[in-house]
């Protein structure tokens, strides 16, 4: 997701035309369904009394994608074409694909989950727990920032209170607020004391604000200055333009990274980008939208790389502005919509029907007892009509090209919601002044969420002190559920309680949400261990070209 340091000035909303398209073509190759990314991430619990021990060994290397069969080269320059929307060098802030897409290159997380879904070691090479609340975590040695400090227990320590100060006001702190303190053992050893029990704690610190930064840094430069332990190191950033990084010779996972220097170039409009892989002026593009991954399939030299995903598409309203401080429009609105023809518009087929709550059917904790709803437009009506808007009701929907799908989603809920006297005014804003003029600012619009697992796919969006409730929706009944679920060791208890929160959302439906979206990437034939990742991030730690 993209937002700017500063705020740019507001531009002209383009009009939105076009009509919807129902054809279902044929699927990508190649694409793996997440229940088999689900069945390969999973967490084993040996018994809240025994030891858990997580990611010991060298861990799952792969990027994922791209195939090809001999050994890996050294050498070439990789150029990806992403959003034009930088915002900032510093992860605590880390807030669009943009800054994604290069900080996972420059930095290093603790853990990172691979395209699989495992958990690969990183700045952490082993962890492990007794009771899900005390944990351990033993730290690698030998890896170095960019300006040659050796990595300790010191950075982890100052790079967690950084994003839990509320002073500081990183978007992360709403991810890791269970987090009572981190301390350092040894120079090698962090201990990590969360507020209570939480399974999830692995997973979560694979999230991207949570890039180990330098202790001996002054914080005010990290916006500006990439100091890092990761694959390549920041050679040149003009942002909204491109970044070069070049190859980290000292990086710990050697022979990784294969590539001498990545580009990254910033290029608005889902179209030019498809159009610079086409062309061959870059070897990939992410993220990639349906439309594009389509137009691109069968183009010579490029492969079209798709991957099943929990990410999802949604309509947030806030709750605590009329209208949609009823209840009664908010289940009309969801009447309204039809999932099915969501789907087919929007994402040509592909991807799961969603029941306006982030937790996907093929995830664990799904409550298997709902029923994803239908359009009911008789429904819709009488509810409008209880509400006060019997004669009609206008809306005004802001959107962007900023996430691929909000636009043709917001250009389908348009049509859907005509017939039951909704008027949808759609306001189209450029990708590169969505986060700074509209998200978290106008009352009704599209956006779309990257893939988390179940507790911090909530925390972020539903509890009442996340920083990005983007439905300002507030419900301490909620707020203590989602608290105590991460916590219960038992599975089929923790479901249950998850039941209970997914339960609650439906009713109140405080943000609706159609459908989980699958993920696309394209790449050059050439260019081997690239591809789509179920999370929406772009890896290029293990790619190589042919010789």
């Amino acid at each position: 997701m993209t937002r700017r340091n500063s705020v740019p000035t507001r531009r002209a909303a383009r009009g939105v035309s076009g009509s919807l398209r129902f054809d279902r073509p044929q699927r990508l190759p190649g694409r793996l369904s997440r229940r088999d990314l689900i069945r390969a991430g999973g967490i084993t619990v040996a018994g809240v009394g025994g030891a858990i021990l997580l990611g010991c060994g060298g861990g799952e290397t792969g990027s994922g994608g791209g195939g090809g069969g001999g050994e890996p080269q050294q050498g070439g320059n990789i150029r990806m074409a992403t959003l034009a929307d930088a915002n900032t060098l510093d992860p605590a802030f880390s807030l669009s694909t943009a800054d994604i897409g290069l900080a996972v290159h420059l930095f290093d997380n603790l853990i990172q989950q691979q395209r699989d879904l495992s958990l690969k070691p990183m700045l952490a090479e082993s962890w492990e727990s007794e009771d899900l609340q005390h944990w351990t975590f033993k730290l690698r040695q030998g890896a170095t920032f960019s300006h040659g400090k050796p990595f300790t227990a010191d950075d982890v320590v100052f790079t967690f209170e950084r994003l839990l100060d509320p002073d500081v006001g990183s978007p992360g702190r709403s991810s890791l607020s269970f987090i009572d303190r981190v301390e350092k053992v040894d120079d090698h050893t962090v201990s990590m004391t969360l507020t209570g029990p939480n399974a999830f704690l692995p997973q979560t610190l694979s999230l991207y604000q949570g890039r180990i930064l330098p202790s001996d840094v002054d914080p005010g430069e990290f916006a500006t200055q990439a100091r890092g332990t990761g694959p390549f190191r920041l050679q040149e950033y003009e942002p909204g333009e491109r970044a070069v990084a070049t190859r980290n010779p000292d990086y710990w996972d050697a022979p990784a990274p294969y590539a001498e220097t990545l580009t990254v170039y910033y290029i608005p409009e889902p179209i030019a980008r498809a159009e610079q892989m086409r062309a061959g002026a870059v070897d990939a593009v992410f993220p990639l939208e349906p439309s594009q991954a389509l137009s691109l399939q069968g183009t010579p030299g490029v492969v079209v790389d798709e991957v099943a995903s929990g990410s999802y598409l949604n309509l947030a309203m806030f709750c605590d502005v009329e209208p949609f401080s009823d209840i009664r429009v908010r289940h009309a609105l969801r009447a309204i919509t039809n999932r099915e023809t969501v789907r087919e518009a929007v994402l040509f087929g592909g991807g799961e029907l969603a029941n306006d709550h982030p937790i996907s059917p093929d995830d664990a904790m799904w409550w298997p007892d709902q029923q994803i709803p239908e359009q009911d437009l008789d429904e819709a009506r009488k509810l409008l009509d209880a509400a006060g808007f019997g004669n009609g009701l206008t809306l005004t929907l802001h959107t962007s090209t900023l996430v691929a799908g909000i636009l043709e989603l917001a250009v389908t809920y348009r049509e859907l919601a005509a017939p039951a006297g909704v008027n949808i005014e759609i306001q189209r804003v450029s990708e590169d002044a969505y986060y700074s003029t509209t998200w978290l600012i106008e009352p009704f619009l599209a956006m779309g969420w990257n893939a988390r697992n179940p507790d911090e796919a909530l925390s972020i969006v539903y509890h009442s002190d996340a920083a990005w409730n983007e439905g300002h929706y507030y419900n301490p009944t909620l707020d203590a559920l989602m608290e105590s679920a991460r916590g219960i060791a038992d599975e089929d208890e923790r479901r249950e309680s998850y039941g209970d929160i997914q339960r609650i959302l439906i009713e109140d439906v405080p943000r609706i949400i159609p459908v989980f979206r699958p993920i696309y990437a394209a790449h050059a034939e050439n260019l081997h261990g690239f591809g789509a990742h179920p999370s929406n991030w772009p890896l290029f730690h293990d790619a190589w070209f042919d010789a």
